[in-house]
């Protein structure tokens, strides 16, 4: 992590105090400031930054960054004063990015995005000096945060790029924008925020190639299929599964137990992966186009590949009592939510699947028709569906009229009971739902 002089954040935020000292770490979660770092009091729906300025100050925090409106106690900080802290926190960041000698890879879509980063970074750390927003910091106060941790001395920074509202992914692009960019599928998230559903989605994700800076355009063959998807002056390419398309500039094929791609027509060798969920195998690919424009081999990237590892709560095995959970937990929509239910593994002879599901978040007027969705695809795959959340009593009474073993819960900690009085050694159990349902709670002691 970079260390940066107080009185040059003064001068690159426009204020006119005088103040000096070192700031190691820019934070705005009051209980993760550590000693020398820079707090950023931002005021959202629930919690205003500014009421935890003495917590940080006893943390040893050199300063905050508040808004002009604040008139309370200063405990000890350097505080700059700014119009509008989370505006402050994106020029701050813009500011130091153009300062430093870094290719930045973009990563955005519906679902997907995290793993495909994670991937990417993994492919490209045989060849460069890789940095990457870390977890899934891709909002618009954890991504700039990234930028300002990070060390500063990458030769490339692999980021996450998420957005909730129309516009924010400018914000994003402006704070730093892609040499390359890839975009992973779109589905219905966040769709409560865009009345022309899926479009409305696909338009604001194909604005990680609004910047002149941007040079190639990665693209799901699903995401390429929406018509502002393709618009622009970058050089586009696009990625599927063999069985989704074979007119792509990338495709994965199967050949036994191992797999080769064709390079727009071109067959690579054949080489193992560590997972065969077709899911991660489309996030591999994507991560692979992406190794390509960067200039790698084949060879680099499949020896490379080796070393991919699912990330935490994205399809992650865990194994409990004899019992394989697949943890999916971190978030969910239609299209992650089938993806799940057609890759689970099989359970041991005679034993069972059980999908353990919340209710799928944002969906506005499209949620009863999502559920229903999802609860169809897990009458192919599973033999007993848990259900949290009012929307999910559409997927409940879909199994039950179908009559399939199916339970409706309220909390969580009842579902939590329920899943081991029922759950065998020998059977899969799908842990999957919207993040704010925290469904990897049920793992936990």
């Amino acid at each position: 992590m970079a260390e940066f002089d107080f009185a040059q954040i003064v001068n690159w935020l426009g204020s006119g105090s005088q103040l000096s000292g070192k700031v190691s770490g820019f934070k705005q979660d009051s209980r993760a400031v550590l000693p020398g770092d820079l707090f950023f009091a931002i005021k959202g729906e629930k919690v205003d930054g500014h009421a935890y300025l003495e917590e940080i100050a006893a943390k040893g925090a050199i300063g905050a960054v508040v808004s002009k409106d604040y008139h309370g106690e200063e405990f000890g900080l350097k505080l700059i004063y700014v119009d509008n802290v989370i505006a402050a926190l994106h020029h701050l960041a813009k500011t130091v990015h153009a300062l430093r000698k870094v290719r930045v890879i973009g990563v955005t879509g519906s679902v997907g995005k995290t793993t495909t980063k994670e991937f990417i970074a993994t492919l490209l750390e045989g060849k460069f000096r890789v940095g990457k927003t870390p977890g899934n910091a891709n909002s618009q106060v954890s991504f700039p945060l990234s930028i300002l941790n990070s060390s500063g001395d990458e030769e490339v920074f692999v980021m996450e790029m998420g957005m909730s509202m129309p516009h924010e992914m400018d914000r994003l692009v402006a704070i730093a924008p892609p040499e390359i960019a890839i975009v992973t599928k779109i589905a219905l998230a966040h769709v409560v925020y865009f009345p022309d559903g899926l479009e409305g989605i696909a338009r604001e994700k194909a604005k990680i190639f609004s910047h002149p800076y941007t040079q190639f355009a990665i693209v799901n063959h699903q995401a390429a299929s929406f018509s502002n998807m393709l618009g622009g002056s970058c050089l586009r390419m696009t990625y599927s599964l063999e069985e989704d398309s074979s007119d792509c500039d990338f495709v994965l094929c199967k050949e036994g137990t191992n797999y080769y791609v064709r390079e727009r027509g071109e067959r690579t060798f054949a080489f193992p992966l560590p997972f065969i969920a077709s899911h991660l195998c489309e996030d591999f690919l994507g991560a692979a186009a992406v190794a390509r424009a960067m200039g790698m081999q084949w060879s680099e990237i499949t020896a490379e590949a080796q070393k991919l590892k699912v990330f935490k709560r994205r399809f992650e095995r865990v194994e409990k009592g004899g019992i394989v959970f697949i943890n999916d937990s971190y978030n969910a929509n239609v299209t992650s939510m089938k993806a799940a239910l057609a890759n689970l593994p099989l359970p041991s002879p005679g034993k069972r699947r059980i999908a353990v599901l919340s209710a799928m978040a944002e969906l506005g007027d499209h949620a009863r028709r999502s559920h229903a969705e999802v609860a169809n695809a897990a009458l192919e795959t599973i033999d007993h569906l848990l259900c949290l959340g009012e929307d999910c009593k559409e997927m409940v009474d879909i199994f039950k009229v179908a009559q399939r073993p199916v339970e409706y819960f309220e909390n969580i900690e009842a579902m939590k009971k329920r899943v081991f009085e029922i759950a065998e050694e020998g059977d899969v159990v799908l842990l999957k739902g919207s993040n704010s349902r925290q469904m990897w709670r049920v793992l936990e002691d």
